[in-house]
């Protein structure tokens, strides 16, 4: 049987740092600064999977690219579907929408589907609905009840998908894990969650920094291509057992490097073979994809041994010094010696 939520002890409230300054400096539509309301019962898994996405991407860049926010109707911590309590940085109606990019609305499994008065008449103030909307699980239903997201499409949770088909006919339902339209994006699920918010920074930042933030968090999910699905032009295509032993070749090999000609001699195919596959199956070239393997591999090594910077760009196949802080640089933004003092 069911017990009804009990009020949260002290032990069981579950804190995050404090919600930081909305970031400023960003490109025209860039979500960067994101808010979550917290309904009793909201699933926990659905909000730390899209939260873990802004803090990796922020550990990553070593710099404040997002920011978020909690918030709750009273302000009070509100309790989630697994008993635990997140706190809330303050309660809805003090939100100053001016400082937002996207509001996101979080649901769950025994969320009350009937939205408060006070959240429906925050969704349709003019302020609100110049900014992006998002929904979690069946977050949506709060959007939906607003009148806010009216022919747009959108996804909610297996469960809920007759019942909300049969209310709100103007809203194109898909069948998906998540879906992300022209200002909403909504999941059904706590993994479609974390997805879903690298997704939405793909444009910005590009594959090569999503696909940092995937390693780190997707690592026991890779795809048959070598990453998460959603980053793969060919998502459903098996790759071929060359382009596998291919892969596998740079990932054994990054101390002392095989050229392109070797690669190709070992997997028994040619080198414009290799190449056409690259670009086919991960949208990259031999030469870059070898490069991105050695640069996280450094990283790696930068955060988690005591190696001396010297030690570190020759096991990683860098031939000096400065050609490896280069590259480094170029390729996380910041110099490898920022990276060692930070962690």
């Amino acid at each position: 049987m069911i017990q009804p939520p009990q009020p949260p002890s002290k032990e069981q409230l579950f804190t995050l740092d404090p919600a930081g300054a909305p970031v400023t400096n960003k490109l025209p539509g860039e979500l960067r600064n994101f808010c979550f309301l917290l309904q009793p019962n909201f699933s926990m898994m659905a909000l730390t999977s899209a939260i873990d996405a802004l803090r990796t991407a922020n550990l990553l860049s070593e710099e404040e690219l997002y920011t978020f926010r909690l918030v709750s109707l009273d302000g009070a911590a509100v309790c989630s579907d697994l008993g635990f309590s997140a706190m809330a940085d303050q309660a809805l109606e003090e939100l100053n929408v001016d400082h937002l990019d996207a509001f996101v609305v979080c649901g769950g499994l025994r969320v009350e589907l009937q939205t408060p008065p006070q959240i429906i008449r925050f969704l349709r103030q003019p302020e609100l609905r110049k900014k992006t909307l998002g929904s979690l699980w069946n977050g949506l239903f709060a959007l939906a009840h607003a009148g806010v997201i009216n022919d747009k499409k959108a996804v909610v949770h297996r469960s809920n998908r007759a019942s909300f088909r049969e209310t709100f006919a103007d809203i194109n339902l898909k069948d998906k894990a998540y879906v992300i339209d022209h200002q909403c994006f909504s999941c059904a699920g706590g993994n479609s969650a974390l997805d879903m918010m690298l997704e939405l920074m793909l444009e910005a930042r590009g594959k090569p920094f999503v696909r940092g933030i995937c390693d780190i968090l997707t690592c026991d999910r890779i795809s048959d291509t070598g990453e998460p699905a959603f980053l793969s032009d060919q998502a459903d295509t098996q790759l071929p057992k060359s382009l596998q032993d291919t892969i596998c070749l740079m990932q054994n090999n990054m101390e002392e490097m095989l050229s392109a000609e070797e690669i190709a001699s070992l997997v028994g195919i040619t080198r414009r073979q290799i190449e056409r596959q690259f670009q086919r199956y991960l949208g990259s070239t031999p030469t870059r994809y070898y490069l991105e393997l050695r640069l996280k591999r450094c990283h790696q090594l930068l955060t988690q041994t005591q190696l001396s910077m010297s030690d570190i760009s020759l096991a990683c196949g860098f031939v000096s010094y400065p050609h490896f802080s280069k590259c480094y640089r170029q390729y996380f933004e910041v110099t490898p010696s920022h990276t060692r003092r930070q962690s």
